[in-house]
């Protein structure tokens, strides 16, 4: 519905962008963060998902929590943004 929507705006160009592209979507460094803070504490993934979802929230707020990692996810914007530029679109070294 958005893209509809979007599509009916004149002053509006809509780009074709890879799905999930690390590039420029910071959650997929996030959630490998996450994931390497689960491993860290847990090593054996627990059998409860009630206790995974305590593990996960536990890792998520504490990777969230960081403002030196998200200050760093923030300023690295603009150069993924030249990276995927520079690429014409295709895949960057992110």
């Amino acid at each position: 519905m958005v893209q509809e929507w979007l599509s009916r705006q004149a002053d509006i160009e809509l780009l074709d962008w890879p799905p999930r592209g690390p590039d420029m979507n910071t959650f997929e460094n996030m959630w490998s963060e996450v994931k390497r803070t689960m491993q860290e504490t847990w090593p054996v993934l627990p059998r409860s998902s009630d206790e995974l979802c305590v593990l996960v929230s536990d890792a998520w707020d504490e990777v969230a929590s960081s403002t030196r990692y998200i200050r760093s996810l923030t300023e690295s914007m603009t150069r993924r943004m030249k990276s995927v530029v520079e690429a014409e679109g295709f895949w960057t070294s992110y």
